[in-house]
């Protein structure tokens, strides 16, 4: 009996201490998100700039000029440069790629050149071939 009792005293004294307890008060945080709009710099098509054809004359016959053509669905044509055998090129960042198809679907045999390039005046296209710069003229 004692024990009934002194059950019965624990949960009136728990009862008790619960009784004029309020709820800590609900804040709501509210985040304000700003945009902030910077002046970005033009933008420019660089691969529209870059189809064309590009010539420069050649080393051995000035007169003659040599080159190539960027198409503008990505293909490659030599201009009076028979040396050449890239087929594709692509932006890439800041350079210029020239890939060569793949012979017989066989990895191995895929050339590809990376350039870094500028355009001056939409009209000069300079590449640095192995640290020496090849200056190209839009046609």
């Amino acid at each position: 009996m004692k024990q009934t009792v002194f059950a019965l005293a624990f949960v009136a004294i728990a009862f008790a201490s619960c009784k004029n307890q309020t709820e800590a008060p609900v804040v709501e945080e509210t985040t304000t998100t700003e945009t902030v709009t910077e002046q970005a710099a033009p933008v420019v098509n660089t691969n529209a700039e870059l189809v064309g054809t590009w010539t420069q004359p050649n080393g051995a016959k000035p007169e003659l000029l040599q080159g190539f053509e960027l198409k503008a669905d990505s293909t490659l044509v030599a201009v009076e440069d028979p040396a050449m055998m890239f087929t594709k090129w692509k932006v890439v960042d800041n350079t210029l790629v020239f890939e060569s198809e793949v012979v017989n679907n066989d990895p191995s045999t895929a050339k590809v050149s990376i350039f870094k390039f500028e355009i001056v005046d939409g009209k000069t296209l300079k590449l640095d071939v192995d640290g020496v710069i090849e200056e190209f003229t839009k046609q």
